[in-house]
């Protein structure tokens, strides 16, 4: 009897240690999720700064300026590889008269080292005329304490 009472205390120890640590990974739990919800939102601030500094580059003509917004061994998909490859399209573009851009980011997920962005763009002339619309998917790398984008892929609108 003795020895039936010392294993159901036994056991319902054991069961309230466990509930107890179990309540208290859980309260961890929620607050690394809040934790990583806030986070992400500073970052899509810092990510925003990055997109607005792209905007006015194109504007005013920088294609170097451009290109360093992107890592050494970025691509943008399918065909541009490396940052000097990526400035000479950008000079390309900037000599067509396509100085004008406009991003907003629709989803953004990862954490403070690497981000992906989905969004949706659009592509303009000097004199405000709009060349092509379209969605976009960026990774961005932080690279010495700052963005840089790693992956560029961008998907036209169908012109109707």
């Amino acid at each position: 009897m003795k020895t039936t009472k010392f294993t159901n205390m036994l056991l319902l120890t054991l069961l309230m240690s466990s509930l107890f640590m179990v309540s208290c990974n859980q309260k961890s739990d929620e607050t690394i999720l809040e934790m990583e919800q806030v986070d992400l939102a500073v970052l899509e601030k810092e990510i925003e700064l990055r997109l607005r500094e792209y905007e006015n580059y194109l504007q005013n003509e920088d294609s170097i300026a451009l290109g360093n917004i992107y890592t050494v061994d970025a691509e943008v998909i399918p065909s541009t590889v490396g940052r000097e490859n990526i400035t000479k399209v950008f000079g390309r573009m900037i000599r067509d008269g396509i100085t004008g851009s406009s991003f907003k980011t629709i989803h953004l997920w990862g954490n403070d080292q690497l981000l992906v962005e989905e969004g949706r763009g659009t592509w303009s002339h000097k004199n405000g005329e709009i060349v092509g619309t379209g969605r976009y998917l960026l990774v961005w790398q932080k690279e010495e304490g700052e963005w840089k984008i790693l992956r560029d892929t961008w998907f036209a609108d169908k012109k109707k």
